[in-house]
């Protein structure tokens, strides 16, 4: 469950090509705005910055003191920086962070999609439809943290993360959470494709609703799957789940309830619950292969689009020459 090497060599790559660019500001004003297309490296913008419709920019350890727009079509690809205000993703744009700093909310309004790594940090991760937009765009988070996310479109996957807050995913395609820690609650519901919960820590509520694909919540010792327990500090709910549930290897401060579901939730013998239990049930069998690769389906779409965005950025942003 984690993504290639190969986006992380091209980017370096990448890097190598952009050399020093050093830039000397006036000190920060909120209406002066930097326009970047183009490669910039290790400066402070003490402006807000924008990426214009269409464009691409890709910058190596840049500093910037404001808040950043990526407008509609447009890409932005950071590595080594920070931005101090907010960053708003816009319709069919594209945004992408590695060993990064965003003090601010990063907003997905029917974006291509966010893809953040290596260490990069936001405040509240947002996944949002907008007017016109054709996309459902997705959020997702490799070994990086954010306060909280809150995604009502989309997908959404987390490998490797830390949400200090909750995790609120409502009528998104699906949401995928492994070896991550959850300090406040999980929220899933209606969610067209289901989602996972795979050696994982929520300090708070799990709670898994009207879903119309898979749902599962460990899943055994199924070969590549959930090697470790999940905790669950709350209650664990899984209800109204109409393309499967699968709930096993969960340790449950609270109650379990699994009622509802159609087929009838599959509860295995590996979960250990401090609470009350409330169920409709058969045995724990065997993931489905078609369960597995549901799955793995999910994990695998999103590398190659984070393949083919990142790549383009890139590429485009060099050839357009210096940003600043």
């Amino acid at each position: 469950m984690k993504l290639g090497s190969k986006i992380a060599a091209s980017t370096a790559t990448a890097a190598l090509a952009i050399g020093g660019v050093t830039l000397m500001s006036a000190p920060a004003q909120a209406d002066l705005v930097t326009l970047c297309s183009g490669h910039g490296g290790a400066i402070t913008l003490p402006t807000n910055l924008k990426v214009e419709a269409g464009k691409s920019c890709f910058l190596d350890g840049t500093v910037i003191q404001g808040d950043v727009t990526v407008e509609e079509g447009a890409n932005l690809h950071i590595i080594s920086g920070s931005i101090t205000g907010e960053v708003s993703v816009d319709s069919d744009a594209y945004f992408d962070a590695a060993d990064t700093t965003v003090d601010g909310d990063v907003v997905n309004s029917g974006s291509y999609g966010t893809y953040l790594e290596d260490g990069t940090s936001v405040a509240t991760l947002k996944a949002q439809a907008a007017e016109g937009s054709a996309n459902d765009g997705f959020v997702y988070v490799v070994g990086s943290s954010a306060t909280s996310v809150d995604a009502t479109i989309g997908e959404i996957y987390v490998n490797g993360g830390r949400i200090s807050g909750d995790v609120s995913a409502d009528g998104v395609v699906y949401a995928d959470i492994y070896d991550s820690v959850v300090r406040g609650a999980l929220t899933v519901n209606g969610a067209a494709s289901g989602g996972i919960l795979c050696d994982s820590e929520v300090l708070g509520d799990a709670t898994y609703s009207a879903s119309s694909g898979p749902v599962a919540v460990g899943a055994g010792e199924t070969e590549g799957y959930c090697s470790s327990v999940n905790y669950i500090d709350g209650d664990l709910s899984v209800t109204g789940i109409s393309g499967g549930a699968y709930i096993d290897n969960n340790i449950v401060g609270g109650d379990l309830v699994a009622n509802g579901n159609s087929p009838t939730a599959q509860i295995g013998d590996a979960n250990r619950v401090r609470g009350g239990v409330i169920t409709e049930e058969v045995a724990m069998r065997a993931l489905a292969a078609e369960v597995t690769a549901e799955f793995e389906a999910h994990e695998a779409d999103l590398e190659e689009q984070v393949e083919e965005a990142r790549a383009e950025t890139v590429e485009t942003a060099l050839e357009a020459g210096p940003a600043f």
